[in-house]
């Protein structure tokens, strides 16, 4: 007879709890469906109508699976199970074929492709296999060097039919790339192509942050030799009115909501860094913290109401998670675990925090999500190097953020359940802001 004592127990009942997720862990996980879970979907080649058009039909087909890819509201069949039909038409699909062994898809996606001078002429398709259903048939005409983008159209066109939520293949992204003394900002499209530079100042410049409407960007320059906001036009990079300080330090802009504000922090006034927000051309200036001694930075409107900022404060001895209505009243702590915290950022329905924390004891920074209701907090990032500045995809589904694991900064994306994480730029890349 084996005898189990309780102590024994009570350490397998413990095991078994923590292989449990926790109920936040849980609720991220249904965000994205995960592989091997859901819905099925098969991406056909698409079908070249002409001998032009074949370099065209392969790179949408290799875009639009990408897209797909990440924005995982479905599993892809992988091409090896496809069946030797091309449909470029509808009544060219075998749905027996494409729902049966071994594809087995529950959505087809095919179309056509047509090169006629300068321009690309596109029919995409969305069928539901099992039904027989058509879901989506759209024609595009693109000019001709615009294969990615006419990919990136579709797949967000294809999450929404799918999901009703909005895709994020034809978000932007602005990040800072330099070395020393001299960086500037940056744009790319979400996945890392396209690469411009936004800012030519020949200074450093730090800490992008979008308009809602994303036709303006606000920064710090350090151009007059002081850190001051600059904001420009998207995307004719023109400079628009905002007050410059002749003395301390500004840092950390950032719009609200409804673009008729900014956030930021700034010693301007003192030998302390505190929190102010201003009129979007700076012609009203109000101080919502005023302790002195203290460094704040790291401002984030909640996109939701507009009514509170997320910001980072030392008032409690190391850098914390604070929030205060925007009339400076009601200011509550968020983290109270210790450590070190930076850049706290709201995800687009404002219930999730996001944010770098480097714990006690801990020798780097990981990317964290709080639920701000119940203060629960999960891990996402796990090393390798540093991880930081977290920044929300416009549909809350996923995440940019900095990493350092490669040996120097770039710029990354991961699920919201810290799944996916992929590298997008490779010239050195910080400080993501992600816009739509």
């Amino acid at each position: 007879m084996i005898r189990t004592s309780w102590c024994t127990l009570l350490l397998l009942g413990a095991f078994v709890f923590a292989q449990q997720p926790s109920p936040l862990r849980q609720e991220i996980g249904k965000i994205i469906v995960a592989p091997g879970r859901g819905p099925t979907l098969a991406i056909a080649d698409f079908v070249p109508r002409n001998e032009p058009a074949v370099p065209a039909a392969a790179l949408i087909r290799q875009v639009l699976a990408q897209d797909l890819d990440f924005a995982r509201v479905a599993n892809l069949v992988g091409q090896s199970l496809h069946p030797s039909n091309r449909p470029a038409e509808p009544e060219q699909v075998d749905f027996a074929a494409w729902g049966g062994d071994p594809t087995r898809a529950d959505y087809l996606v095919f179309g056509n492709v047509s090169l006629i001078g300068q321009e690309l002429i596109l029919e995409s398709y969305l069928y539901d296999v099992q039904a027989r259903q058509r879901l989506y048939a759209r024609q595009h005409r693109f000019p001709i060097g615009q294969a990615r983008q006419a990919a990136h159209i579709i797949a967000d066109e294809i999450v929404k039919t799918l999901t009703g939520l909005d895709g994020i293949a034809t978000s932007r992204i602005a990040f800072v790339s330099g070395q020393g003394r001299q960086s500037e900002i940056y744009v790319m499209d979400y996945d890392g192509a396209n690469v411009r530079p936004f800012t030519r100042e020949g200074s450093t410049a730090l800490f992008p942050s979008w308009s809602p409407d994303g036709r303006k960007i606000a920064y710090v320059s350090l151009s007059s030799g002081v850190p001051n906001i600059h904001i420009r036009s998207y995307p004719d990079g023109m400079l628009l009115p905002f007050p410059h300080f002749p003395q301390g330090t500004t840092i950390s802009p950032v719009f609200s909501p409804d673009g008729r504000w900014i956030a930021f922090c700034s010693s301007k006034d003192s030998n302390s860094t505190q929190l102010y927000i201003a009129s979007a051309d700076g012609s009203v200036i109000r101080q919502l913290t005023s302790e002195r001694g203290l460094i704040h930075s790291s401002p984030r409107w909640n996109p939701r109401t507009g009514r509170e900022i997320a910001f980072i404060s030392n008032r409690s001895g190391t850098p914390q998670i604070y929030i205060i209505d925007v009339d400076g009243a009601n200011l509550r702590r968020v983290l109270d675990r210790g450590g070190f915290a930076d850049s706290p950022a709201w995800s687009p329905d404002g219930r999730f925090l996001a944010f770098a924390w480097r714990p006690p004891y801990a020798s780097q920074f990981d990317i964290f999500l709080m639920d701000i209701a119940t203060r629960e907090i999960v891990q996402l990032t796990d090393g390798p190097g540093s991880n930081e500045s977290p920044s929300w995809a416009p549909n809350g589904r996923h995440l940019a953020f900095q990493s350092n694991r490669t040996g120097r900064f770039e710029i990354y994306l991961m699920h919201i359940d810290g799944t996916g994480v992929r590298q997008i730029t490779h010239i050195g890349g910080r400080s993501p802001a992600w816009a739509r």
